[in-house]
């Protein structure tokens, strides 16, 4: 492989280094890694070339080992994920696993703002549906929530990956990942088997009480 070639496949990893999976990822980091420092052997004087872009690949390597993986779960044209209040790592590698939206469920005073913060700085989307600890949305609020759970489909329809998150990730995001996937047409028996596929703990602690409000949710949106 030519230096330009070389240096042309390195790029390009780099911007997307996780295209379909995690060992994938490695395993091109490794790859690469092979044939860049192949080409600084044969030839020494490309190390000025190369070797800043082999400094970045060896970086970017150690990042994805040390990643920290949430579960995608297919969902038409695209992927949801569901779990905890992300950290500025977990923003991070969310945007090294071609996440595009972030939607946060934490109220104002939980720090809502400082997830927009983190989401903008690895230049992802952030939707928000502020919600109190775990109690259900004010009826007068259905609208809102309607209007969300379009836009997730949407998102999703085209492509898009979604990771949705509370503070623990269990009763407020169980709540709306059932009421949505009840929304786009899944049965109740499918929209557990979902919420459970997408994360066990959710899906052992969102309680009968929060999947009858999802349920009476879709009920009003159906009527609207």
């Amino acid at each position: 492989m030519t230096t330009n070639k070389l240096l042309e496949s390195a790029t390009l990893w780099l911007s997307n280094p996780i295209p379909s999976s995690l060992e994938e990822g490695i395993q091109n980091a490794n790859e690469l890694l092979i044939d860049l420092q192949s080409a600084v052997d044969n030839n020494r004087s490309s190390k000025q070339i190369i070797g800043p872009l082999l400094g970045k690949v060896k970086a970017m390597q150690k990042r994805i080992e040390n990643m920290e993986l949430v579960n995608w779960v297919a969902i038409g044209k695209g992927y949801l994920a569901i779990g905890h209040r992300p950290s500025t790592k977990l923003t991070e590698d969310l945007k090294l696993q071609n996440c595009t939206h972030i939607l946060t469920l934490l109220s104002e005073n939980e720090g809502a703002k400082k997830i927009k913060i983190l989401t903008d700085k690895s230049n992802l989307k952030w939707l928000w549906l502020p919600m109190e600890s775990a109690k259900p949305l004010a009826e007068e609020r259905t609208e809102e929530l309607g209007a969300l759970l379009s836009g997730m489909k949407d998102i999703l329809e085209q492509g898009g990956k979604i990771y949705l998150h509370c503070s623990a990730g269990i009763h407020r995001t169980g709540m709306i990942a059932y009421s949505f996937l009840r929304f786009i047409g899944l049965s109740p028996e499918d929209a557990m088997q979902k919420l459970k596929e997408l994360r066990l703990d959710t899906y052992e602690g969102v309680g009968e009480e929060r999947t009858a409000w999802g349920e009476e949710i879709v009920r009003r949106l159906k009527t609207k």
